[in-house]
């Protein structure tokens, strides 16, 4: 079993990089004996390589299958997701370190991502699922919740099974035009779907936690 990663010993991108996690897998009909394998080689991927979740695109398995596992013990979250979709995401989204098994580098300098609050996945095993992030019980615990890391890693899984990385989902927002605002100052920002939004700089962060950036 061998896991892909982005950059061979020459420091290029590789060829199974770029067929495996760069391009989407597209759903299949899935026994349920190619559906029990596919869990056990998943299962067998985590145990190998570390994480709280992996695809099987990122083993070289061209399925649409995911495996999530979070926390130890009685408080410990697995979910097995065959052919999922995510078929709504909710328009609010939070800021986010994330790391990936398949680019080390991330491992080591984690990236910024802005990920959506709420996502409902469809799925061919388990039907519709909803995954929500719990900022109280982040606060609570001075440390990240299950539900907000589960809502985490279902979309980064997800996306790996879209042909997107995390160095997709970047988030980066630079002022270029002017740095000091007035707080009433009025704003024009762009939406990533270019549309433009006229605002007081007081009220740009949330603009920015859904990707906007001033133009």
């Amino acid at each position: 079993m061998k896991l892909i990663i982005d950059k061979g010993s020459n420091g290029l991108i590789t060829k199974e990089f770029t067929e495996y996690l760069k391009t989407p897998v597209l759903k299949s009909e899935i026994t349920q004996q190619e559906a029990a394998e596919l869990r056990k080689q998943l299962e067998e991927g985590l145990k190998k390589y570390p994480g709280v979740g992996i695809s099987a695109n990122q083993l070289g398995i061209k399925k649409r299958a995911c495996l999530i596992k979070f926390g130890e013990g009685d408080n410990a979250t697995e979910v097995f997701l065959l052919n999922p979709i995510i078929k709504e995401k909710s328009k609010d989204g939070f800021l986010f370190f994330e790391g990936c098994l398949s680019i080390p580098s991330t491992l080591r300098t984690p990236i910024k991502t802005i990920r959506a609050c709420k996502v409902v996945v469809d799925t061919d095993n388990l039907g519709e699922l909803t995954f929500v992030t719990n900022p109280e019980g982040d606060e609570a615990n001075k440390s990240i919740s299950k539900e907000t890391m589960m809502t985490v890693v279902v979309q980064h899984e997800i996306d790996h099974l879209d042909g997107i990385t995390i160095k997709d989902r970047v988030y980066n927002t630079q002022i270029v035009k002017k740095v000091n605002f007035g707080r009433n100052e009025k704003i024009v920002m762009k939406s990533p779907a270019g549309e433009m939004q006229e605002v007081k700089f007081k009220h740009a962060n949330k603009l920015f936690l859904k990707g906007y950036e001033i133009v």
